[in-house]
């Protein structure tokens, strides 16, 4: 049982209801908590970690123009 669990248990057994709703309440806001911070992390990683893309060549940039207009 982790502390958590265990102070939720303790609570009950006491009849300490206010006690029950802020052990749970803080319990279940600290698994929140990580599940984001893991999710902002695998966000950030897959955002930052894209292979850029290869620069166009020349010739790609200038595809539609006419013979002689500047690009």
């Amino acid at each position: 049982m982790t502390e958590a669990t265990r102070a939720i248990v303790d609570y009950a057994e006491d009849g300490n209801a206010l006690e029950v709703r802020n052990a749970l309440y803080s319990a279940i806001q600290d698994k929140i908590m990580n599940h984001l911070d893991s999710e902002k992390q695998r966000i950030a990683q897959t955002m930052f970690n894209k292979q850029e893309p290869e620069q166009a060549t020349e010739t790609e940039t200038v595809i539609g123009a006419q013979e002689g207009e500047e690009v």
